[in-house]
């Protein structure tokens, strides 16, 4: 099988070297019910508490598309921990989306507003850190404190973008892993039909007809067309077969029958002579059956009298 960094990395079942992905999809969905909940609740909340006065259009309409986009990770986090429990494909793939999509989102926010207090850090550095602040070891205080804020911005930035996509990668690995013991189940069902059931073929198998040694062969063209000569069905018609080397005389085909006289002993015989002989032959039978039912039968056996006695 030739190496693939797919299935490196999504083929594997399990995480952190030895724990089971289920677990980790568990972990993740519980994780992001939590954080995606309580982030969902501030938001709205904030909303619904501030004034037009209070926030810009742009600011409202930020906080509105962070707010939606916490509810709808909230509601796929709860999907994820049905379909990790109950073992349900759609479900976890579902979650394994919008977990890339609120990945993606996120990167983006992160992206600008490491923008955003990179300016503001600069500005704030400039202004209060230079100009309001005269002494030097308030000064050195003030940058510090502003560049420290930034790294930690950074670090919680990088933490939970890494933590979200190597989660999303654990769900990743048990959806993978949901399909391929869908298909092997589907394979062993469908062997066990085969073995266990009767199924209609769709196609015929077409079967060679076997060879003979002693079959009529094809007729020659000249037969198939037509002719001028009238079919007798009278006719017959040989096959060619195998001969015996030596002369077969029970079995002749070739050789004409013999006449009507030859039968009677060889020679040439009339009609004339051939009725006399049977009319000759008639009249000794009849002969011999006269002279048969005039002689008297002889007893089996003689009638011992008294006293005699048989001879040994």
């Amino acid at each position: 099988m030739p190496f693939s960094y797919r299935q490196l990395f999504l083929g594997r079942s399990t995480f952190c070297c030895c724990l089971p992905v289920r677990l980790g999809v568990i972990a993740m969905s519980v994780l992001g019910l939590l954080v995606a909940g309580l982030l969902t609740v501030v938001l709205w909340f904030e909303i619904a508490s501030s004034s037009s006065s209070d926030l810009t259009g742009a600011e409202r309409a930020a906080f509105v598309v962070g707010a939606l986009t916490e509810t709808v990770l909230f509601a796929a986090s709860l999907l994820g921990l049905v379909g990790a429990i109950t073992r349900k494909q759609s479900f976890t793939q579902l979650y394994a989306y919008i977990l890339y999509v609120h990945f993606l989102v996120n990167l983006g926010v992160a992206a600008y507003l490491a923008f955003e207090i990179t300016r503001v850090t600069n500005n704030a550095e400039r202004v209060a850190c230079q100009t309001a602040i005269k002494t030097p070891e308030a000064q050195d205080q003030c940058t510090g404190l502003l560049s420290f804020a930034k790294w930690v911005y950074w670090v919680i930035a990088g933490v939970v973008l890494v933590v979200e996509f190597y989660g999303a990668i654990i769900v990743t690995r048990y959806l993978y892993q949901l399909k391929r013991e869908k298909g092997d189940m589907r394979a062993m069902r469908m062997h066990t039909e085969d073995a266990f059931q009767l199924k209609s073929r769709g196609a015929y198998t077409q079967l060679q007809e076997p060879t003979t040694p002693g079959r009529i062969p094809p007729l020659d063209s000249a037969y198939l067309g037509p002719s001028d000569v009238e079919f007798d069905p009278y006719t017959e018609v040989y096959a060619p077969e195998d001969r015996p080397s030596y002369p077969d005389t029970m079995n002749n085909k070739d050789m004409p029958a013999p006449p009507i006289e030859a039968g009677y002993g060889g020679g040439s015989w009339t009609h004339h002579e051939i009725a006399t002989e049977e009319k000759a032959r008639l009249q000794r039978q009849e002969a011999v059956s006269e002279s048969n039912k005039n002689q008297e039968p002889a007893p089996p056996f003689e009638d011992f009298r008294s006293g005699d006695k048989p001879l040994l």
